[in-house]
């Protein structure tokens, strides 16, 4: 259960709306239900107010409380909503306005790649152009190499064991592989940092650096970075690129109902020295 501040700025009836969605998203966040007591120790709400605000959100069908259970569930009205919104929002375009933040903060060509699960390979879904004449195109919206790149590894680090072997399996019958234990200790590197950075793996000359983003269900769905010419990529500036491009995957895995808590965490910035080349 995640911890929600409750806050309003302007007068009762903003921190009415305030304290309701701070409710409304913690009852989202627990799909078995969640009680009274759970709530306000999360909301640092009395237990009164939330009983309160809860009758509210019943009366419109954003909760539903359990007939047997005390205890609280997100409404059909509330996942009425919610579906209509990822139905008519996809991915790119929810990813439009941290891909022109990318490009803004660090005048780099930004991309998002999305995993295609059922090919076990990735596709280069939305970019956003850097302003600097020099610069490099990914193929988009073709299926692409998981292996491939620091767009691909920061996808393929995070895959669960059997995703990972079916992609490597899929991959063997296109190409020989990189040595096992290398690449094992290239993808647990990976995780550890929260980040891939790849120097011509994808494109020759150019430097990848590429975190994860992750979807509701805590899966990772997909990748954003940016690819920087190698002659323009200085070593200094890894960590502050490396900061931003994972500040975006988690704020873009926020955006599509990813739990904070499942996010990778990187102990504090160790350059990639050893990024396979």
């Amino acid at each position: 259960m995640p911890a929600i501040a409750a806050s309003g700025r302007n007068g009762a009836d903003t921190g009415t709306i305030a304290r309701a969605v701070a409710v409304l998203a913690a009852v989202s966040e627990s799909p078995s239900g969640v009680r009274i007591h759970q709530l306000a120790a999360a909301l640092a709400l009395p237990a009164s107010t939330v009983h309160r605000l809860l009758e509210r959100l019943i009366r419109e069908g954003m909760v539903e409380r359990d007939t047997e259970a005390p205890v609280y569930r997100a409404g059909r009205e509330f996942l009425r909503i919610a579906a209509r919104v990822v139905n008519t929002h996809p991915v790119q375009s929810i990813a439009g306005p941290f891909l022109d933040e990318a490009v803004r903060s660090a005048n780099e060509t930004a991309y998002l790649c999305l995993y295609l699960p059922a090919e076990h390979r990735l596709t280069f879904a939305a970019h956003r152009e850097s302003t600097h004449p020099l610069g490099y195109r990914v193929r988009s919206n073709e299926p692409q190499s998981l292996l491939e790149g620091a767009s691909g590894r920061s996808i393929l680090a995070w895959l669960d064991e059997a995703a990972r072997a079916a992609s490597l399996a899929r991959e063997a019958t296109l190409r020989s592989l990189p040595a096992r234990r290398a690449l094992l200790q290239d993808l647990a590197a990976i995780r550890e940092r929260g980040y891939a950075l790849s120097r011509g793996q994808r494109i020759p000359g150019a430097v990848g650096l590429f975190a994860p983003v992750f979807g509701a269900d805590g899966q990772v769905v997909g990748s954003l970075g940016y690819t920087v010419p190698e002659q323009r990529f200085r070593g200094s500036s890894e960590p502050a690129l490396a900061r931003r491009v994972r500040d975006l995957a988690a704020r873009l895995s926020t955006a599509l109902g990813a739990r904070t808590c499942a996010m990778p965490t990187a102990r504090a910035s160790r350059t990639s020295r050893t990024a396979i080349r």
